[in-house]
């Protein structure tokens, strides 16, 4: 069974909730090559937090909308702890970069933050937008996880 574990306290987005962050979770699971037990973590967090993160483990001072990272990247040599053997790794998503873009791509912050969501658990599935034919794929696969979410 797949589990993520959610942060959000005062970052919450409305008509988002932990049963909802699940169904998503599932959903890509079944639809991409990850763990049918699969584990991760979520955050769903503000802008400065974002810029941190972002300078620290990217080099880039600046915020950003969405931030993913496996589990085996941020452990040491490859050490994976008793009992995290499911888990995938963690996504840190920006609760007001969420609510800026839906408003500018005129649909609601339910969907824009199901969009980010979809696209960084597919980036620690291991799929990548680094050529175009990458893209491409990972662009298709996050289409049809929408799709069956929003059906």
């Amino acid at each position: 069974m797949t589990r993520v574990y959610v942060g959000y306290a005062e970052f919450g987005l409305e008509n988002v909730d932990d049963e909802f962050i699940q169904f998503i979770f599932d959903v890509a699971v079944s639809l991409s090559k990850l763990d049918a037990e699969a584990e991760i973590g979520l955050v769903i967090t503000d802008d400065e937090h974002m810029r941190k993160l972002n300078l620290q483990y990217r080099g880039k001072d600046s915020t950003t909308n969405v931030l993913s990272f496996g589990y085996l990247e941020t452990s040491s040599e490859g050490f994976v702890a008793p009992g995290d053997e499911h888990y995938v790794g963690d996504i840190y998503i920006s609760r007001p970069k969420v609510m800026e873009e839906a408003k500018e791509m005129g649909i609601t912050e339910r969907d824009r933050f199901l969009q980010l969501f979809v696209h960084a658990i597919l980036h620690l599935a291991g799929m990548d937008h680094l050529t175009d034919l990458d893209a491409e794929t990972m662009e298709a696969l996050e289409d049809v996880i929408i799709a069956k979410v929003l059906e």
